[in-house]
């Protein structure tokens, strides 16, 4: 089976693609506090889309038409990041300042920078005094915990910095969302190098699935454009994948399903689950379960599904068994038997 592009629904915002609920929350965080002038703390492994969310918040806010300065905190030598530091708070003035890795600040120079949010006031040298005014989005792949209690970051600055805190997960935790995020990418590349790839083998879709992405998203972004350089079929096939993604070895998952469940209470519960992700695309789910279409709709009045796309009512079906695995789990199993 070839899942064409326009067979997986995309779902984008801000940037953004995918159904992932926590996701969902980060957006909905981003419309509702975008606005204020609130510090924002983005806590998450690199390759996430940390930055991406960053630029939302900028993008959303009333300083949108201001600049928005991006500083890596730990790409700068020791010796140059107090005048680096200083430098871009002066250009953030009436914008957005994205500081990555704020844990890689010394300790000295957290106590200025705390000062210079607390106050609105910046110094220049020994005799000059200017307000600043700009809003501060900080970033870390380390765990704000641990940079507490190790003493790395300082409590007042991280107290100040974290108004709003983020949490964003990696791709293999949204394994649901991979076939949305390699569409996206296929499209982007197809137009970038003018190729016409319409679409990506199930087998193909199984290997990215399998994989674990310790590169994340930024990861799987890579793999795709070399895949659409690489390939010269109008089908992304396994061969198209680097070596480490083209594995034929089952990955050993455990789904946990509740004690004393009817197997046509599990079989029900793997309809309505396929259908959300799907946003109620019957097509795709019946051939993702394996079942002819006919049998599909036979299954479905049997069970009394409604289909609505994008229905929120397959979603909250969903959630009946608090015990039941969690959907991420479930689609990679159900991927590895097909």
């Amino acid at each position: 089976m070839i899942l064409t592009l326009t067979s997986i629904p995309i779902a984008e915002t801000f940037g953004m693609v995918g159904r992932d609920v926590r996701l969902q929350e980060i957006i909905e965080t981003i419309r509702h506090a975008a606005p204020s002038e609130a510090s924002v703390l983005i806590e998450g492994e690199r390759g996430t889309g940390k930055q991406l969310i960053a630029a939302a918040f900028h993008a959303q806010s009333h300083r949108r038409s201001g600049p928005f300065i991006h500083v890596n905190c730990a790409a700068i030598s020791p010796e140059l990041i107090e005048a680096e530091l200083f430098a871009s708070i002066e250009a953030a003035n009436g914008g957005t300042l994205l500081l990555e890795e704020i844990a890689e600040i010394p300790c000295h120079l957290q106590s200025q920078f705390f000062r210079v949010l607390r106050e609105h006031k910046f110094r220049f040298g020994d005799d000059r005094e200017s307000d600043v005014n700009f809003r501060v989005v900080v970033t870390t792949t380390r765990n704000p915990k641990e940079l507490l209690e190790n003493e790395v970051l300082s409590k007042d600055l991280y107290f100040c910095l974290s108004t709003i805190k983020i949490k964003v997960p990696p791709l293999r935790e949204r394994a649901d969302d991979i076939p949305l995020i390699t569409r996206h990418f296929l499209k982007r590349f197809n137009a970038q190098y003018h190729r016409t790839i319409r679409g990506i083998s199930q087998e193909t879709l199984f290997h990215l699935l399998r994989y674990d992405w310790p590169g994340n998203i930024r990861e799987l972004e890579s793999v795709i454009e070399r895949a659409v350089l690489s390939c010269s079929s109008k089908v992304l096939v396994p061969e198209c994948l680097p070596e480490e993604l083209q594995s034929k070895e089952r990955v050993n998952r455990t789904i946990v399903i509740p004690p004393l469940v009817p197997i046509e209470e599990i079989e029900r519960e793997a309809i309505v689950q396929t259908l959300a992700r799907t946003s109620g695309n019957v097509k795709l789910s019946a051939q993702i379960l394996h079942y002819p279409r006919p049998t599909f709709y036979r299954k479905l009045k049997k069970f009394g599904i409604k289909v609505e796309r994008d229905g929120p009512g397959l979603r909250e079906n969903s959630q009946r068994w608090p015990n039941f695995p969690h959907p991420n789990a479930s689609l990679k199993s159900d991927c590895d038997s097909l």
